[in-house]
């Protein structure tokens, strides 16, 4: 089922494969000379509150950021090939919700589920589940405590149609322009991959993304696939 690359998919891949090389491998022997370096710190300087240890903290921190990065990034140009099967969709999501529902509750926010439209659909489930995710938490961090996020499915026999709502912040115009484009984030902690790693996978599929957004009322994104037509459709 899967297709060939196309040219911008094979750049980004390049490009993933020099980020791997030039990046990870030199950071990854930061991360452990500064391990060594806390470690006979420690030996000659038993008072863990000195300002130096708050220095290799926050030194830990940017790299563990820099690295959470690089990993965000590779699991967007890595994008693996579809496997795609005729699948159950309602127990799949359950259980993706079901992992999703102690973080919500920890920020107070309620978790909706309702499970309509087609039973079965054609569709890579780790895909699947690891698009849903990505809209799920992005709506969980932009919903205060005391809000909701509704995961809704829908469709019919040409479509299956999953929809994630929140009555968070909302998106002004202009970046609900920019929500999709690789890098783009209004999180200072945010990658700008989560959103940009969905519609890869959804367009994989031959789908789309669609996303609605209000200020101040919330945000609705919606994920179609041509689903339940079968491996020929």
């Amino acid at each position: 089922m899967s297709e060939a690359p196309a040219p911008e998919s094979s750049l980004i891949e390049t490009l993933a494969a020099g980020v791997a090389h030039e990046v990870r491998n030199p950071l990854n022997s930061v991360q452990i000379n500064l391990s060594i370096l806390e470690q006979e710190l420690s030996e000659l300087l038993p008072d863990r509150q000195a300002h130096v240890f708050s220095v290799l903290a926050k030194i830990a921190a940017e790299i563990k950021r820099l690295d959470d990065f690089i990993s965000e990034f590779l699991r967007f140009a890595r994008l693996p090939s579809l496997n795609i099967e005729q699948l159950a969709v309602r127990p799949l999501l359950t259980e993706l919700l079901a992992f999703i529902t102690p973080e919500c509750s920890k920020q107070r926010v309620a978790l909706d589920v309702e499970l309509e439209g087609p039973e079965m659909a054609w569709v890579d489930g780790f895909q699947l589940k690891q698009a849903v995710l990505n809209v799920v938490l992005n709506a969980l961090q932009a919903t205060p405590a005391g809000g909701r996020v509704v995961v809704r499915t829908s469709g019919d026999e040409d479509r299956l149609i999953v929809t994630v709502r929140d009555n968070g912040r909302g998106m002004s115009p202009e970046t609900l322009e920019k929500a999709l484009a690789p890098f783009f984030t209004t999180r200072e902690e945010g990658t700008g991959l989560g959103l940009a790693l969905v519609r890869r996978i959804v367009e994989q599929h031959g789908g789309s993304v669609e996303i609605a957004s209000t200020p101040s009322e919330g945000t609705a994104v919606t994920l179609a696939f041509p689903a339940p037509g079968g491996p020929d459709r």
